[in-house]
This record gives structure tokens, C-alpha cells and sequence, in this order.
């Protein structure tokens, strides 16, 4: 692993997009996903990717951010994201 990362944060309410925002300052390759893709959209001026499906974020991802509104939201996303991970990716549940 290098020191930039590739991290799909799904979930950019308040505290995913803040997350999204300061991993690509950071200079890591951000990729992010949310529901409402309205919400998500605003972190591409960051140098953010946009994805249309969980799946498609967390492709060849090093670490999975998920920001989510409860446990069964975060693992709903997960089941859909799960056929697209690769062996070694690390999932950070933040949740609250």
C-alpha cells in the first residue's frame, strides 16, 4: 500500500461529505456515494468521483468509509457493495 490511498466514503451527509472533503485535500483519490446523489455531487468541486452505485465506489478501493444513517443502512449498502470489493480492502463503520 502507498501513502494515497483510494477511498470511497458512502454516505455524504454532514459528516461523510466533511470526511470526503478533507481525504481529498489529504491528497487521496476520493470516490463517494450517496443515496440522494444530490449530496454527493458538491464534492466533485473537491476532486471527488461520483459514483452510481455502491458497487461502483468501492472498485479496487483500499478502505470503505461508511457514513450512514443506522446499522441496517450501513450493512444494505455493504450487501451492495460486497460483490465489488477486493481481498485486502479495510471497511471503517462510522455510523452513528
Amino acid at each position: 500500500m502507498t501513502d494515497k490511498l483510494t477511498v470511497s466514503v458512502l454516505g455524504t451527509g454532514i459528516m461523510g461529505a466533511a470526511m470526503a472533503r478533507n481525504l481529498a485535500r489529504a491528497g487521496h483519490t476520493v470516490r463517494v456515494w450517496n443515496r440522494t446523489r444530490s449530496k454527493a455531487e458538491p464534492l466533485a468541486a473537491e476532486g471527488a468521483h461520483i459514483a452510481e452505485t455502491p458497487a461502483q465506489a468501492v472498485q479496487d478501493a483500499d478502505v470503505v468509509l461508511t457514513m450512514l444513517y443506522d446499522g441496517p443502512a450501513a450493512l444494505d449498502t455493504m450487501r451492495e457493495a460486497a460483490p465489488a470489493l477486493r481481498p485486502g480492502t479495510a471497511w471503517a463503520q462510522s455510523t452513528t
